[in-house]
């Protein structure tokens, strides 16, 4: 559905807007295939909501996590993989004032040899972003995945979420 607006300059905040949460969600894909912890943090604000539970690892979606712990808990998780690439293209918008929500097409490699099969997992399908407008301009408040299937050696992320489980676990307490 296209958008109508009743000026230009409605018009021109609103695509400003759109090129500002797609800046974030490019740093939030180039943070984590980089490793570059700093960037990835940057795309947060400080309580998020997680909701991983198509991706069948939790039961329900996470508690509010502060976004240091989680940064954390997946910096253990990509600590032994040696590369991955995550594509986000945002194909929907609703933005409301300060803020938006976006339905990404997603699709996350994870590349590292294992003992039990080939070297890659292949997760596709979307993710829904919620985003707030905050002084330091977009950032994430929260997200789901909803995957639409995993493809490859799913043994590939078996260390690694076990060293992302410990991390998460530890910061519960």
């Amino acid at each position: 559905m296209a958008e109508r607006f009743d000026s230009l300059e409605q018009k021109i905040d609103y695509l400003l807007d759109r090129a500002e949460i797609t800046e974030v969600i490019n740093n939030y894909c180039y943070g984590m295939d980089s490793r570059d912890w700093e960037l990835y943090r940057s795309c947060w604000v400080d309580e998020i909501a997680l909701d991983f539970t198509e991706l069948e690892l939790f039961d329900k979606p996470m508690p509010t996590i502060r976004a240091d712990d989680w940064v954390k808990g997946l910096a253990a998780f990509f600590e032994n993989m040696p590369q991955s690439q995550h594509i986000k293209y945002p194909s929907q918008w609703e933005i409301d004032g300060d803020e938006a929500t976006v339905l990404a097409i997603m699709q996350g490699k994870h590349w590292m040899p294992t003992e039990t099969g080939g070297p890659i997992q292949t997760v596709v399908g979307y993710y829904r972003d919620e985003f707030v407008r905050t002084d330091e301009g977009w950032k994430l408040r929260g997200l789901k995945e909803l995957v639409h299937w995993n493809e490859g050696n799913a043994h590939v992320l078996d260390s690694n979420l076990l060293n992302m489980f410990e991390v998460l676990k530890a910061a519960a307490r």
